[in-house]
């Protein structure tokens, strides 16, 4: 970990709290465009703050799905939930269970997997 992240974020802090003693701070971060980038600044430095601040967005269901679309429409974050959900048999269960719920998606499942499966037998001859 580098030491100087925790000096900045002590630093956006301590601002943010001073800042607050002048007014209701939520108002501050809402109305004035400094502040609420040394809030996001502070809690976008800090893997602790980071954290604790998806686990509220992910909880309000309001805000979930604009979070989710968000890491989707990013090629790279979709890529990395993507093999992270690829490496997990739970996850990846839970998303063939989904696919196939219907008969149009349970169609295409099974059409992937006898590709998968002609592939294999392919490959096996050589």
């Amino acid at each position: 970990m580098n030491p100087g992240w925790i000096g900045r974020a002590f630093a956006a802090v301590s601002l943010l709290a001073l800042a607050g003693c002048g007014g209701d701070i939520a108002t501050q971060i809402r109305t004035d465009g400094p502040s609420r980038d040394r809030a996001m600044d502070a809690i976008a430095s800090n893997a602790a703050l980071s954290k604790r601040m998806t686990q509220r967005m992910l909880a309000v269901d309001s805000l979930r799905a604009g979070v989710i679309e968000t890491v989707l429409h990013d090629k790279t974050s979709a890529q990395y939930v993507l093999v992270r959900i690829g490496s997990n048999p739970d996850a990846l269960d839970l998303v063939l269970q989904i696919a196939a719920s219907d008969s149009a998606g349970r169609e295409h499942v099974m059409t992937l997997l006898k590709g998968m499966q002609l592939a294999l037998k392919a490959g096996n001859k050589h």
